[in-house]
């Protein structure tokens, strides 16, 4: 089967859902999500092909990019535990491209107090930058 597009959002519901798709499919249609940068979605087919291979390259992505709920809804479909380190080192990497949400949720799962604060001062400064 030659997969050449990418299914709107109701045929990706019934491949995933409702047809009695292949683990080879659904790990084709990953593979097409994933190359689009479209790392939930593939995250979706690959978990159902029980693909480890894809899902760790999306926990890797996730890690580069600083996507802390992809990160850890890719752990839980590799059965993974997350160390503290990894929490902080995805911190920091959210920290550093802005995405202070994400890096406020990873900390507190690191438990890391002294990056918690000196988050929530990067937070207040831009803050006022951005009233003023």
């Amino acid at each position: 089967m030659t997969i050449r597009k990418l299914p709107d959002y109701r045929l990706k519901q019934k491949i995933l859902y409702v047809d009695h798709t292949s683990p080879e499919t659904f790990k084709k249609y990953g593979d097409l999500f994933f190359a689009e940068g479209n790392f939930s979605d593939a995250l979706d087919f690959y978990s159902k092909a029980n693909f480890t291979d894809g899902l760790q390259k999306i926990k890797n992505a996730a890690m580069d990019s600083g996507d802390v709920m992809l990160f850890g809804l890719a752990a839980k479909a590799l059965n993974t535990e997350i160390k503290t380190t990894d929490w902080e080192n995805i911190g920091q990497i959210a920290l550093g491209v802005k995405k202070y949400l994400f890096a406020r949720h990873a900390l507190e799962k690191a438990n890391n107090e002294e990056l918690l604060t000196s988050l929530a001062k990067i937070m207040e400064a831009e803050e006022h930058e951005n009233i003023s």
